[in-house]
Formats: C-alpha cells, sequence, structure tokens
C-alpha cells in the first residue's frame, strides 16, 4: 500500500513534465499574493522549527532536511511577496526565486547523499553546514526583495529552465528514493512519508518543461510544493519525536553514521525484549549495540537489500535475547563456567528462537538467533550445522559478535587488543567462522566502520541488556 503510494507521486512526476500549461488563466496576482504568502511563510516557520529540533537533540539528517525545506521555502515566499500588481510592479524576481529554490535546496540536501566513506567527516561539521546554507538562502531572499533584478529573468520552457528542472528532478527523486530504501528497513510510515514528499516537491517544479504562469497546471505546482514542504516538516518532527527511545538504543549507530540516523526501527516488541534485557544484566548493555552496528557494516559490505538489512540488524540486537531464560547466577558469574553451567548458558540460542517465532514481527530473524553460535566445522550448537547450512546472516552475527565479545573488557577478563583479535579470526577462518565472512569483516574493520573499545557510549550502558561470556578454556569458544 505505502510503497503503491510512493510509485503513484513518482508517477505523477513524469506526467506532470509533458502536461501542456494551457492557455487559459486561473485566479488572478492577489490571490497568488496571498496564498504564496500564507503558505510559503508557514513552510518557513515549520522548517526553522526543524532545524532547531535537530539542533537541540543532535540530529544531522532532521537539520539537513530542515535547511532543504528551507530553501524550498523561503526563495519561494520571495515569489509570492514580488507577485507583479501587488507591492511590486513587473519584476525578475518573481519567477528566478522559484526557479533557484529546488536547486539549491538540493545543494544544502547534498550530505544526504554523500559516500558513507565521507560521513565521518561530514558528521562533525553538519551544524555549521545547515547554518551556512540557511544564511545564504536568507540573503538571497532579502537580496532579490530589495533588487529583483539580482538574477537574470528565465521563463517557463527555456533551456536553461528545462536543465534546471531536470537536474532538480533527478537529485530529488535520488532524495526520495534512499528514504524508500529506509522505510524498508525501519518500516516506519513516517520514514515513506517523508519520502513522498520529497517527490512531491520535485513534481512541483517540473512546471518549468511546459506551463505557463496562472494556468491550472501553474496551480498545481504550487499545491504539490506546499504540500511536499509540510509533508516533510511536519512528518519529520513527529517521527523523531516518536523515536527518542530509537535513537538512545541505537545512538551508536547514529553517531557513526548521522545519515543512517533511521535505518533501524524497534517495534513495541522488540522494544519490550530490549527493556527486559536492560533489567536483567545492563553490565554489557554496550555489547548488543556495538554488534548490530558491525552487522549493518558488514552487511553493506555484502551488498544486502534493505529487507535483509533490517533482519540482519534486528537479529544482532537480540541475538542474546535468550539469556532472559539463563540463571542469573550463570549468565553473571565472573568466573568460568563448569561443564554444567555451560551447558545451561548453550540453551539460551533455543530460548531465544521460541521467543522471537511467536511475535509475527520478529519470526523472521528466528535463525539468526537460533544459530548464530554454530561453527562451519559442525562443532558449534545446538544443530552442528555445517558450512553454508548456517544462514549468511547468522554467519555475519557470528564473527561481529566474537569480534567485540574478544576486544571489549568483561566481568571475567579484560578484553584483547584489535590485532589479537584480528589474528584469531584469520586463524580459525573456514574452521569456527565462515571464511568469506570474516575476510568481509576485516575488511570493513579496516574502513574503521567497526566500533573499537573503549566504548563511545559507556553512559548509555544501562539503556539495554545482552551477556557476552567465554565459557570454556579455548580462546575461540566465544560465548557472547
Amino acid at each position: 500500500m505505502w510503497t503503491s503510494a510512493w510509485i503513484s507521486v513518482v508517477a505523477l512526476q513524469l506526467a506532470a513534465s509533458i502536461v501542456p500549461g494551457g492557455e487559459r488563466t486561473v485566479g488572478s496576482a492577489v490571490l497568488l499574493f496571498w496564498v504564496v504568502l500564507v503558505a510559503a511563510g508557514l513552510c518557513v516557520l515549520s522548517s526553522i522549527a526543524l532545524a532547531v529540533r535537530a539542533l537541540r537533540h543532535d540530529i544531522a539528517e532532521l537539520g539537513v532536511i530542515a535547511a532543504f525545506t528551507f530553501s524550498v521555502s523561503v526563495l519561494p515566499l520571495v515569489h509570492g511577496l514580488t507577485t507583479p500588481g501587488v507591492l511590486y510592479g513587473p519584476n525578475a524576481a518573481t519567477m528566478t526565486s522559484v526557479l533557484w529554490a529546488l536547486p539549491l535546496g538540493l545543494v544544502a540536501a547534498a550530505p544526504l547523499l554523500l559516500p558513507r566513506s565521507r560521513s565521518a567527516w561530514w558528521s562533525t561539521r553538519w551544524r555549521s553546514w545547515v547554518a551556512a546554507n540557511m544564511f545564504m538562502q536568507t540573503a538571497l531572499a532579502i537580496t532579490l526583495l530589495a533588487k529583483p533584478s539580482a538574477l537574470p529573468p528565465v521563463d517557463m520552457g527555456e533551456p536553461l529552465a528545462i536543465a534546471l528542472a531536470c537536474i532538480s528532478l533527478a537529485g530529488t527523486v535520488a532524495l526520495s528514493a534512499r528514504h524508500l530504501r529506509l522505510y524498508w528497513i525501519a518500516r516506519t510510515r513516517a520514514t515513506l512519508a517523508v519520502s513522498i514528499s520529497f517527490a512531491l516537491i520535485a513534481s512541483g517544479n517540473l512546471i518549468w518543461v511546459n506551463g505557463a504562469p496562472m494556468t491550472p497546471a501553474f496551480w498545481l505546482a504550487h499545491v504539490l510544493d506546499i504540500a511536499g514542504v509540510f509533508g516533510a516538516t511536519v512528518v519529520a518532527i513527529v517521527a523523531y519525536r516518536r523515536g527518542m527511545i530509537e535513537r538512545v538504543v541505537f545512538r551508536p549507530l547514529i553517531l557513526r553514521d548521522p545519515l543512517d540516523a533511521l535505518e533501524l526501527g524497534l517495534d513495541p516488541v522488540v522494544r519490550s525484549f530490549v527493556e527486559d534485557l536492560a533489567r536483567k544484566d545492563p553490565i554489557t548493555a554496550e555489547h548488543v549495540k556495538r554488534t548490530a552496528e558491525s552487522a549493518m557494516a558488514v552487511g553493506e559490505a555484502f551488498g544486502l537489500s534493505a529487507t535483509q538489512l533490517r533482519d540482519l540488524g534486528l537479529g544482532a540486537v537480540l541475538h542474546d535475547v535468550g539469556k532472559l531464560g539463563v540463571d542469573d547466577a550463570v549468565l553473571k558469574k565472573a568466573g568460568r563456567l563448569t561443564r554444567a553451567e555451560y551447558e545451561h548458558i548453550k540453551t539460551h540460542t533455543s530460548i531465544g528462537e521460541q521467543l522471537v517465532v511467536n511475535s509475527p514481527t520478529l519470526r523472521r530473524i528466528a535463525p539468526i538467533v537460533r544459530h548464530h553460535h554454530e561453527r562451519v566445522d559442525g562443532q558449534g550448537y545446538p544443530d552442528g550445522l555445517v558450512g553454508d547450512q548456517i544462514p549468511l546472516l547468522a554467519r555475519i552475527v557470528s564473527v561481529c559478535d566474537a569480534y567485540d565479545a574478544m576486544n571489549h573488557t568483561r566481568q571475567y577478563r579484560v578484553g584483547m587488543a584489535a590485532d589479537t583479535v584480528r589474528s584469531i579470526l584469520r586463524e580459525h577462518s573456514g574452521s569456527q567462522w565462515d571464511s568469506i565472512t570474516v575476510e568481509t569483516f576485516l575488511g570493513v574493520l579496516d574502513a574503521g566502520r567497526i566500533p573499537s573499545a573503549p566504548s563511545v557510549l559507556a553512559d548509555l550502558g544501562n539503556q539495554i541488556g545482552c551477556s557476552c561470556t567465554t565459557d570454556l578454556p579455548e580462546v575461540t569458544t566465544v560465548m557472547a
């Protein structure tokens, strides 16, 4: 249903580009003045509110969306104020202001399309970027109001107008498609609504391809643009306001790549499990967050689909949920486990499977939870699967889980150095862990996308919990 809505909006974009402007005009200059003044003014205010919320809660993506919507609001406000026959006579600003609104908005939104390799650089500079773009857009708006001829006049249908419209279409559709992908991962309707909002804004801009002022198509363009801006700002504010718990739980994901703030959503069932784990064993809470972060990065290196990434992320978060059924004395024991205790803690895989398989929303991740302690040589548990019999997503979680368990200090031992853990993974690649998964993981590790000790968020350790225990003398028998 929701994807169909997105496809319908994209189809509207294509149709809008070939709809004739027609000769019949509708409305008057005064009507245009007031409609745009009120609508664009409200859009400017909602964009500013969105930017304030982004700054207050340190949400990079929200800030960039605010800079984008501000551009496609403040310059259209100039378009309304300079409507000929009201406050101004014939002038160029009434058209040039809206012609450049979306291209400049895409410049502001460019960080949303940056490759992941550039996200670390941008993550510390997004506030300056947002502020600079909003300042320049405001300065241009003031300049056009003071000197309407500051930019050369351009009419609809001219080559420059068509070129800018096509470039803007491509960029805005890319932003829309990115949020559609986020929807398939997070499955939040708000994410899809933002995607559709981008598509609506692009649709309105296509009036420049084949349109004329004051025609029905001209008014339709204004409706699409207003709906898109309000949709993006209002929905984004509501979505992030409701997502505070998700942002706390997955803050490492956001800090490592601020453009992925919505890439993993939690439904109420998952949240309930997370809260239960926090109450049972908060000390090792960071482990599950780091494992999820690592698994998502490795999954992307494997080229997994959005749906697979969602399953992988949720499976990594809940891979140890079965430890809710493990005795506390065993789970939190500081020393090595006895053979009986080890057999008891091994049951967490089957217990976890039963917990998630009973939930329609989590049933798909049951194989990850059950099989994340299998070994490719068949010596793992609970089923002794061999090689490719182990699901790929479980193999990924297994490697990420083991690396984090060995690399970080726990109740019972000091964490190993990253180079030592790297050597262990390579040594037992093909026996304990899948060799392709190990090499992919190490490539992601070399790229700096695997969280390393110490955790950057020790203060959030009481938010969620899981457990990781090295139970037997062999260093490669990792329980995490």
